[in-house]
């Protein structure tokens, strides 16, 4: 029995490694196809002044692909930030990692659409709703491994946990929000994307300095108290 059960433990750690490597592949082959959404010119022979107003013409896609980049990015730091404190997983774990990694496949495609279409409302809308899900998956597998330790170390701090599922809505808020701003006014939508890693740092930061204030407080009860005991162990000696 303790076999099996160790057999099983083993077997669930390496399905993970292989959950991390494929993610890793899928990640570097989204931001691989990224690219694929740019235009060249069909002729070759072409005048500086065209040249010129081709790549003037390159500005909006080039932005469209910083932005898409960016976000596939900051998925992929999250992603692996998880990874690194799953100790096993399960069957439910892995479909729910499996269609996470299908939303963030078609990324390209919506990359593509939103630079073939830029002034489209619903190329705008079908970018920001597949933002949306792989950031909700993203809290939905994280959530299903934490609920009561199910696939993490027992010592997990409850703030690691808190603080991670936080971050991994920070995403798909901005991405309904941007849908939003799309109806009202297309042009801003754009500057909403850009928001995303300004407060994405801050809210890292923000849980840092609480975590560091933590250690700092517990260090101060800890040094306290071994102060007090020296001095009631003095105090008896003498």
């Amino acid at each position: 029995m303790i076999i099996h059960e160790i057999d099983k433990e083993y077997k669930s750690t390496n399905m993970i490694r292989h959950l991390a490597r494929l993610s890793d592949c899928i990640f570097a082959f989204a931001m691989a196809l990224m690219v694929a959404g740019f235009d060249f010119p069909d002729a070759k022979d072409m005048t500086d002044a065209q040249i010129n107003s081709f790549l003037m013409g390159q500005l909006k896609p080039l932005g469209t692909y910083v932005i898409t980049f960016v976000l596939v990015a900051v998925y992929w730091i999250a992603h692996s930030q998880q990874v690194s404190y799953y100790r096993r997983t399960d069957e439910t774990h892995l479909w729910i990692g499996v269609v996470y990694l299908m939303c963030l496949f078609i990324v390209p495609l919506s990359n593509d659409l939103l630079m073939s279409f830029p002034k489209s409302f619903m190329v705008k809308v079908w970018f920001s709703v597949n933002i949306f899900l792989i950031g909700i998956l993203s809290f939905v597998s994280w959530t299903y491994a934490t609920y009561n330790h199910r696939l993490v170390d027992l010592s997990l701090d409850k703030r690691v946990i808190w603080s991670t599922r936080v971050k991994a809505l920070i995403e798909p808020v901005f991405a309904l929000v941007s849908i939003a701003v799309a109806f009202l006014n297309q042009g801003l939508w754009d500057y909403v994307w850009l928001v995303i890693p300004i407060v994405y740092f801050l809210v890292e930061r923000f849980f840092k300095e609480e975590r560091t204030a933590k250690v700092a407080k517990v260090a101060k009860v800890a040094k306290q108290e071994i102060q007090s005991r020296v001095r009631e162990s003095h105090h008896s000696l003498h």
